[in-house]
């Protein structure tokens, strides 16, 4: 099965911004570097462009860090890991002066900008042009020869002597098994929104890496709290609306025209005032009065069952008093051919970025002797809300810190030689312990589209014990209609077998995350408990215990 063996010092498993400065870092330090990504170097969210650019909140002086951390603390509802939080208000300014080494070139906003749910402005420095930026990559990556870049590869697992990581197995672009030998692996896959049927991500956000890392040992945590934010469904389908411009909006219809607010708005919230609370943050989140803009559209498509979205009705204001904070958006709308008040604009909530991951330590330690996680992947300084501006600025700081330690483990430890036998035998019981015993096999595309159409409506904005009970019961029947064996067996569909197999894993264990807190905090919202419940004011943590998965609430001190 195994086709070859090949040896390095590190895998590095993503070629995001976390997984290029962790392995520029590395090579650096004069260590052999292979990068496997499951498409091209530079990918997964960090470059996938949902809008003209990507903001970076940077501490703007000593004064803000105690300001700055209570911005966290605020939003994060006592989810986020506040340890994690210093680091990143303390290293973050020298960290984004590195962002050139990595091929990106940021501008500094000239004024303070309160990013999305911060109380306050701060230092915001920008990311746009994401094509010249993979030029510059490339171009860089020739100046490290001891960086050998796998494209469209993917690994499907981990491998370990006793409790330490010793390589992967992955699946190279002709579908062939490969072995990697190497002292440690650094996990930078990124997050999963593309198990959702609506997502703001391109494909290979899969959740990949959590299954890789829940199976190598690691736990994850804080996986209920998944970002949903509206975005187009027409006339461009899956572009990022500006919640910004819902100051210039004057209502929000459905196909017969009427406000699908006037149903849900409480007592004493005007629909004005929800805007005004909507246009500050992008993400949905139960802890503001904005809420009922995102649950009276997840509402009406449940009870509708249709995705076309709802119309946002603007006014043409906007075009004639803009600030540059409209017109950098406006404009790149106007590129792509979308105007706000010429045509139809429907949104509706797509799913975005992971809150959670795999449960990491300040230096993106697993718990697993030489198994790293960081960006996206890793669950670290969010919370029940994610503040804006500080994904980009953690793959930088953690993607050091990572760096920085692997290196010393990596000259600590001595490269354990692995047999390709035994990891023949692990494969071959992983493929074998999801082939059911059926003639009439669901295909791989089958499962992840049925997949991804029971996330998107039943674990979506709006949860409630029934939706979650049926959607489990559903991935069940699917896991035992599924021969994932007969599609291994055929080449040119072994990538999609191992991803199908990941989503039925990572659904179960999402629908049972968002199942076991029975409050509403932050993203996480449950119309059957919808208020937040001091009971849960802790962690949820997820592992294998041998090979069941457990859920397990963290003692916070």
């Amino acid at each position: 099965m195994i086709k070859e063996i090949i040896t390095t010092d590190v895998l590095v498993v993503g070629s995001g911004i976390a997984g290029l400065k962790v392995s520029m870092e590395l090579a650096k330090a004069g260590q052999n570097i292979i990068m496997s990504t499951k498409t091209q170097l530079c990918s997964g969210s960090s470059f996938f462009p949902l809008k003209a650019s990507l903001g970076t909140q940077v501490t703007k002086n000593d004064e803000d860090k105690t300001v700055f951390l209570e911005d966290i603390d605020a939003v994060s509802h006592n989810m986020q890991d506040r340890e994690m939080a210093k680091i990143y208000i303390d290293e973050i300014r020298d960290r984004v002066e590195e962002f050139p080494e990595i091929g990106i070139e940021p501008y500094k906003l000239s004024d303070d900008r309160k990013a999305c749910f911060a109380n306050h402005g701060r230092t915001i420095y920008m990311l746009k042009d994401w094509n010249k930026i993979r030029e510059n990559v490339s171009e860089i990556m020739e100046n490290y020869p001891n960086i050998s870049l796998m494209e469209r590869t993917a690994v499907v697992s981990l491998l370990k002597q006793g409790e330490r990581i010793s390589g992967a197995i992955l699946l190279d672009r002709n579908n062939d098994f490969i072995m990697i030998n190497s002292k440690a692996v650094i996990l930078a896959t990124g997050g999963f929104g593309n198990i959702y049927k609506h997502n703001l991500n391109p494909n290979d956000v899969d959740g990949s890496g959590h299954i890789l890392a829940l199976e190598a040992g690691a736990s994850l945590v804080n996986m209920e709290f998944i970002q949903f934010i509206p975005g187009f469904t027409s006339p461009k389908y899956k572009t990022l609306w500006g919640e910004h411009t819902l100051n210039y909006c004057e209502d929000f219809v459905n196909a017969s025209g009427n406000s699908i607010l006037d149903g849900v708005l409480p007592e004493g919230l005007s629909k004005e005032e929800c805007f005004k609370v909507r246009s500050t943050h992008g993400p949905f989140t139960n802890s503001l009065p904005s809420k009922y803009f995102d649950i009276a559209m997840m509402k009406e498509i449940l009870s509708t069952k249709s995705e076309e979205g709802f119309e946002l009705i603007y006014d043409a204001e906007i075009y004639k008093n803009a600030t540059d904070f409209y017109t950098i958006y406006l404009n790149w709308l106007e590129e792509r051919g979308i105007n706000l008040v010429r045509d139809t604009m429907k949104i509706a909530p797509f799913a975005h970025a992971s809150n959670g991951g795999v449960k990491v330590d300040s230096y993106g330690r697993t718990g697993v002797p030489g198994l790293y996680a960081i960006g996206e992947l890793a669950g670290g300084i969010e919370g029940a809300n994610r503040l804006g501006g500080n994904s980009t600025g953690a793959c930088m700081v953690f993607g050091k810190r990572a760096a920085q330690d692997c290196l010393e483990f990596v000259e600590s430890v001595n490269l354990v030689k692995v047999n390709s036998q035994p990891e023949n035998i692990k494969i071959s019981q992983i493929i074998h312990s999801f082939s059911a015993n059926t003639e009439d096999s669901l295909t791989p595309h089958d499962v992840m589209e049925a997949v991804r159409e029971i996330m998107w409506f039943r674990g979506n904005v709006i949860r409630d014990e029934k939706n979650l009970l049926i959607a489990l019961e559903k991935i069940e029947e699917m896991k035992s209609a599924f021969s994932m064996e007969y599609f291994v067996n055929q080449v040119a569909e072994r990538k999609s077998a191992f991803k199908a197999r990941n989503f039925l894993i990572l659904s179960s264990l999402l629908l049972k995350a968002m199942l076991e807190r029975k409050e509403s905090r932050g993203a996480h919202y449950r119309e059957d408990y919808p208020a937040e419940n001091e009971f849960y004011n802790k962690r949820l943590l997820i592992l294998l215990n041998n090979g069941e998965m457990k859920l397990d609430f963290e003692l916070r001190k």
